[in-house]
């Protein structure tokens, strides 16, 4: 699957088991009937055998597909490396999962989680930036490339996409021009989910690095 700026994060333990809605580095804690899902030996148990901790987190995979089935999204796992790897000896899910995060975060605050996961996200989708950039002077040089959010916008809803490239900071205020689904106040998430549903790609670079492109660049299919 895909990484995208729209995914899951679990975390895994032998307690307290978390599901998140994540977009970038913000996180919603999922709370209903489904999660957070508490261990069925009680919270005071001793540490749980390897048949039992398999069993748990099958539960928690169960519980997983609840959500998965009705949006498939990548996931992101937490846990301690025990649980982490019996998780993934377990898990139907196994081809969805985009990143691993070492360590028991069944304590860590959604924003805290949100700021350690988003990271490994966008280091996923970044891709080879060399390749890219060479990428990129191909494109200006062919003529073949949206420069500036407005330009990137009209292709996108043209579902004309190939390459996204966009500085990790930048957000944008909708152009006037644009069809693009609203997304708050960053028009920029809503460009790069349409880049991705279109099976293009996304490329984040450092602040500052386009500032030729106006910050934002798309490369468009041939």
């Amino acid at each position: 699957m895909k990484p995208s700026t729209h995914y899951y994060v679990l975390s895994l333990s032998e307690d307290t088991n978390r599901l998140y809605e994540a977009f970038r580095d913000s996180l919603i804690d999922i709370k209903n009937t489904w999660f957070p899902l508490e261990s069925a030996h009680g919270a005071r148990h001793p540490a749980l055998n390897d048949v039992q901790l398999r069993t748990h987190l099958q539960r928690v995979d169960h519980h997983f597909a609840h959500y998965f089935e009705q949006d498939p999204l990548g996931l992101v796992v937490a846990g301690k490396e025990r649980h982490l790897s019996a998780f993934a000896a377990v898990t139907a899910y196994s081809g969805v999962i985009i990143g691993c995060v070492d360590g028991d975060h069944s304590a860590t605050s959604p924003r805290d989680l949100g700021k350690i996961v988003w990271p490994l996200v966008k280091g996923v989708m970044a891709g080879a930036a060399e390749k890219i950039q060479r990428e990129l002077g191909v494109a200006v040089h062919a003529h073949n490339v949206a420069v500036g959010i407005d330009a990137v916008g009209q292709s996108v809803d043209s579902g004309i996409a190939a390459t996204l490239l966009v500085e990790n900071s930048y957000r944008a205020d909708a152009p006037r021009s644009t069809a693009l689904i609203d997304d708050g106040d960053n028009v920029v998430d809503g460009v790069i989910e349409k880049v991705l549903a279109l099976g293009g790609k996304v490329i984040f670079a450092e602040d500052g690095s386009l500032h030729r492109f106006q910050q934002i660049a798309l490369i468009l299919r041939a």
